[in-house]
């Protein structure tokens, strides 16, 4: 039990780090379109399209900033209560959870794979550079599966 409050410890330290990291994102795009910040301020093209950039950033670091406090929050909680901190272990010790998710993950990948061959030739007929940009993404995700297929393969 004391492993598994370390562990969370460990975990909540890099989860504070990353809504530090999350929170100077949203406030740089949020000062950006206001024009508080000219230096970062981008010349070139319609400005429209460079409000709607700040805004997907704002939005999506908003977004993961909620998850990773509640998550931080759950931790905290569970830190301070013997019973929900068991609980958290039992749950993220479960081998049958584990197994559920390595074949999600599993399956997630073919169907990218797949569906990104798809897109990829399909998007040729319409830009050559975003069919490149798929097929590359692509092939960094293959590469990245076959890096940690090896490490598996040593490690176990």
């Amino acid at each position: 039990m004391n492993e598994f409050r370390d562990k969370l410890k460990l975990q909540n330290l890099f989860i504070a780090f990353c809504c530090f990291i999350l929170s100077i994102f949203s406030f740089l795009s949020a000062a950006l379109e206001a024009g508080i910040i000219p230096i970062l301020h981008n010349l070139n093209g319609p400005s429209h399209w460079h409000s709607m950039w700040r805004g997907m950033i704002m939005g999506v670091s908003v977004g993961f900033l909620i998850v990773m406090v509640a998550t931080l929050i759950r931790n905290i909680l569970a830190l301070k209560d013997d019973k929900r901190l068991k609980k958290l272990m039992i749950a993220s010790t479960d081998e049958r959870e584990i197994l559920i998710w390595t074949n999600a993950r599993s399956s997630a990948m073919q169907i990218f794979l797949i569906s990104g061959i798809v897109a990829g030739i399909v998007a040729g007929y319409f830009s050559i550079a975003v069919s490149v940009t798929i097929f590359a993404c692509l092939f960094a995700n293959s590469i990245i599966g076959l890096l940690c297929m090896f490490y598996y393969k040593g490690k176990f």
